[in-house]
């Protein structure tokens, strides 16, 4: 009898994780055609459905777990998924295939993603509730993740020099994200497209719009429902083996949410398309870090523990550090390097399990 509750429970999991996962890739397809067939532009698809679609399946979980009041879970899905973009993905990548990068990875990308991880460390750090991201650090976030996108649209057609890291940061403080924002906002959207070679292209066109409604509309239902078999089979696996759930989190689910990234990436390298591979990985730490903890944090503070909390997003910052330097080195992500950030990967893994076992929290 034991054997089989063990057997559904690790089900759960697997099937759980493996519904959140095709169920986002789905999600995304439609809702990009959905956006299309109502006149949005392909750079709005992309800065914005796009961005959060391919990071679905850790918001979710994430959010799901929060609401379910585990948010160990969730913090360590974030970091663990945080570390292996940038240490397993781009590791393997790297020795597949040596990755090249650009000024715009290196001075805007990646250090706004530092910005964020560092950001979340002084979250943790801040004295009136330590190892707590409260609900206005949780805003503070979502801010950070509004003013990225806004950027991006914003500077879309500048020069090179306009991607200082320096030039967003006065983009952030002055908050002229709500500029852009009220622009965007009253610019004409274009007529959703119309189907040629049809006798009735209203109709034809309606069509379409009601088939992607209905999928992207369930697409996301499974999402939620896949996230909810995740937590359960990790509920069951985290009380049965006596770990932590912040453990399961940080290796299991976030390893698993991310393999998909894994192999578009290998497959990416394979292909040449390196520089842009490194932009993905580093835009869906940001959405992660940004978004999904800053959602979390508003539906409910997250709190961590101030010794494990830290520690992970330390580290979390201390591997973003490194591999900015590795690509600040020579442009390019070398099959040695990729090595050094697979090496990275095993000892922040060894690390976290060692820190998650810890009985301060």
């Amino acid at each position: 009898m034991e054997l089989g509750i063990t057997i559904v429970n690790l089900g759960l999991f697997a099937g759980g994780l493996a519904l959140l996962v095709y169920s986002a890739d789905i999600f995304v397809e439609y809702a990009s055609q959905l956006a299309v067939e109502l006149g949005i532009s392909e750079l709005t698809i992309g800065l914005t459905i796009v961005a959060i679609g391919t990071s679905m399946p850790e918001i979710i979980s994430s959010l799901v777990a929060i609401l379910a009041g585990k948010p160990s879970l969730a913090f360590g899905n974030v970091i663990g998924s945080f570390l292996a973009n940038l240490t397993l993905i781009i590791g393997l990548s790297a020795l597949i295939s040596p990755l090249s990068s650009n000024a715009v990875v290196l001075e805007r990308d990646s250090k706004i993603m530092i910005l964020a991880i560092l950001g979340l460390v002084a979250a943790l750090l801040e004295p009136i509730s330590p190892g707590v991201i409260s609900f206005w650090e949780a805003l503070l976030l979502l801010l950070l993740f509004v003013t990225y996108l806004a950027f991006l649209y914003s500077q879309r057609e500048e020069s090179l020099s306009s991607f200082q890291f320096p030039v967003f940061i006065d983009y952030l403080i002055r908050l002229r994200f709500l500029t852009t924002i009220r622009g965007l906002l009253r610019k004409p959207v274009r007529p959703p497209r119309r189907v040629s070679g049809t006798t009735n292209q209203e109709e034809s066109s309606g069509g379409l719009l009601a088939k992607y409604s209905v999928i992207v509309l369930g697409s996301l239902i499974l999402i939620v429902i896949g996230a909810q078999a995740l937590i359960i089979g990790v509920d069951y696996i985290a009380t049965e083996w006596r770990i932590s759930e912040g453990l399961v989190g940080l290796t299991l689910v976030a390893i698993g949410t991310s393999l998909p990234e894994l192999a578009v990436s290998i497959n990416s390298a394979r292909r040449g398309f390196g520089r842009l591979l490194i932009g993905n990985v580093i835009g869906s730490n940001i959405v992660n870090i940004t978004l999904a903890l800053g959602i979390g944090g508003l539906l409910s503070g997250i709190e961590v523990g101030m010794l494990q909390g830290l520690v992970m997003a330390q580290l979390a910052a201390a591997v973003a550090l490194v591999f900015h330097y590795v690509i600040r080195r020579d442009w390019r992500v070398t099959r040695n390097e990729g090595i050094l950030l697979l090496s990275l990967f095993f000892l922040s893994q060894l690390v976290l399990i060692v820190i998650s076992l810890l009985p301060i929290a």
